[in-house]
Parts: structure tokens; sequence; C-alpha cells
């Protein structure tokens, strides 16, 4: 069971927030329709007796606001005691209590649970799909490497590998982004070890008309199946040993650069504005769901960039 807001906002309360200027959170609450995510979260806590835990959408929400502004857990609940613009975004007034650090850390943990964080990714997928944003046209696919929390030998889910002259000790975020739009459509958290090319069933969902990637993709298996399935296949191709690049495979490769490029912005983005230049936490687990955080975070954020971009044209 979960415990109910006090609806019955103050006069003051609903001129307070009326008067609030529209930031990046009230976008994002006009576009979303979060009822499908109570249904999906619901099952975190289905008994009836007992302490209520707090409504699981207004924790997911809360863990959004983590991602975008990068508060601690203890800053969160501070700052969820006074910052008007974020009780705003979570439909709280000015006598409802919030939860505190312990409260949003484990529900981050329970995400993981019957797999709730995978749902909620598609069903926000899916509303992205309704609005037009259709993520299946074409992909890019790419992965990148975060160093881990912890020294090495602290975090055993964490793995060596060599990039260049560096050796980089932690994990690897690989995405699959929309070519058009630019929006996430599958992601996956390893140990840095794994190769690229190892998690391509995991990015891929098979109706794609396209998929573009960087040379570490240039494996005859993707090559197969995408003239197997009629896909176009624009992975950059890879000299090997007494094989020479030829001209034509040099220009299709600056060709599918620029196409392949837009990936490097999402990781920026990530890197710049949404935590995720380093991981935050340890364990394969812990950086799952982080690495979810920041997917679903920034499809909502990109979501409120394309539907403000178009109102301007």
């Amino acid at each position: 069971m979960f415990r109910e807001n006090n609806t019955n906002l103050t006069i003051g309360e609903h001129l307070i927030y009326q008067n609030l200027p529209d930031d990046i959170l009230a976008r994002i609450n006009k576009l979303i329709n979060w009822d499908p995510f109570q249904q999906i979260l619901a099952s975190l806590h289905p008994s009836k007796v007992g302490r209520k835990a707090y409504n699981p959408v207004q924790m997911l929400k809360i863990l959004i606001i983590q991602q975008i502004y990068g508060h601690s857990d203890p800053e969160m609940e501070l700052m969820l005691k006074g910052n008007l613009f974020y009780r705003r975004f979570l439909g709280l007034s000015a006598i409802d209590p919030v939860p505190d650090y312990s409260t949003i850390s484990r529900f981050r943990s329970d995400l993981k649970s019957l797999n709730l964080y995978r749902r909620c990714f598609e069903e926000l997928k899916r509303q992205l799909a309704q609005k037009g944003f259709e993520l299946r046209s074409g992909k890019i696919i790419d992965a990148r490497l975060v160093k881990a929390a912890r020294r090495p030998g602290k975090d055993d889910d964490a793995s060596f590998i060599k990039k260049g002259k560096k050796t980089v000790y932690g994990y690897k975020d690989h995405i699959a982004i929309d070519v058009k739009n630019e929006f996430v459509s599958e992601f996956v958290c390893t140990p840095a070890n794994v190769h690229d090319s190892q998690v391509l069933d995991e990015l891929l969902e098979g109706e794609e008309a396209s998929v573009f990637a960087d040379k570490a993709y240039d494996k005859q298996e993707l090559r197969r199946r995408c003239r197997k399935k009629g896909i176009f296949c624009g992975v950059l191709a890879k000299a090997r040993r007494n094989r020479p690049l030829s001209a034509r495979q040099k220009k299709r490769n600056r060709i599918f650069s620029r196409i392949r490029a837009k990936v490097e912005r999402v990781f920026g983005i990530f890197s710049l504005h949404l935590q995720r230049e380093k991981a935050r936490y340890v364990g394969l687990f812990a950086n799952e769901i982080h690495l979810f955080l920041t997917c679903f975070t920034y499809n909502l954020l990109n979501l409120a960039w394309q539907t403000r971009r178009k109102e301007a044209i």
C-alpha cells in the first residue's frame, strides 16, 4: 500500500505553483502519462498491511531529479523539503512528508526486482512512439568505458581493459540510439573487458531498417545478419593485415562516420549533464540501474527538447 498525498492544496499553494516559471521538470510532467508507471511499479509493495510506502512514481521522479541535478541521497532529502520546483514536479503540498535518503537508496535498488526498470523503459518507448518518435527505423550502436567508483580490487564486478596506452578499470556502457531523433532505444552495462560486439543481440530488436556502428563491430556475423534481414549495414570497415581499405571503403567510412557521430553527442550529454562521467556505485547491478536512469532521464529531456523545437517551427 502507498501513502496518499494531501491533494487539497491551499489557495496560497496553488498561487505559488502557478506563478513559478515552467522549468524542464514541469515540461516533462506535461508530456508524460505517469499512470502506466504507477501500474508497473505497484508490485514493489503489494502488501496491504504494515507501514505504507511512498508512492513509487514519486520515488521514480526523485531519481530523475537526481540524474538532472546531481544530488546525492542525503542532499536530495534536504532539497525535497524546500525546493518548490521539485515539490511541484512531485505533486506535494506543504504538509506532505518526503522520503529520507535511505528510502531513496532502497527504491533505487528495488527497481532491479521483477525487472521493473526494463518495463519502465519499455513503457517510455511506447509513449514516445505514440507521440510520433518511432525508435526502430534505424539504429546507431556504440559503447564507452566508465571508470569504476573505487580503486582496482575494491569492486568485484569491474574489470581491466587496455585502451591505447592506458589501462582502465571499470565498466562499459553499451547503447543504441535511433538515427533520426537520437532517443536511446536499448542499453546494457557490462564489465569493461566485454567486447562491444558481444551484446549485439541485446541492442538490436531485429526490425531496424539500418544499423550504424564503428569499426569495433565490423564482424561478418553482423553483416550476414543485415543481409539476411534486408537491413542496411552502415558499419565502418576496418583494415586488416595485408588488406588495406579501398578508396570506396574509405569514402563510405567518411559518410557513415558523420551519422555514427550522433551517438558521441548522446554520450557527451551523459557525462556533462547526467552524472554518468564515471561509475557512481559499486557492482554491476547498481551500475546497470544507474545506466537505466541515465538513459531514461535523457529520453525525457530529449522529448522536451524535440517538442519545444517542433513548437518553435
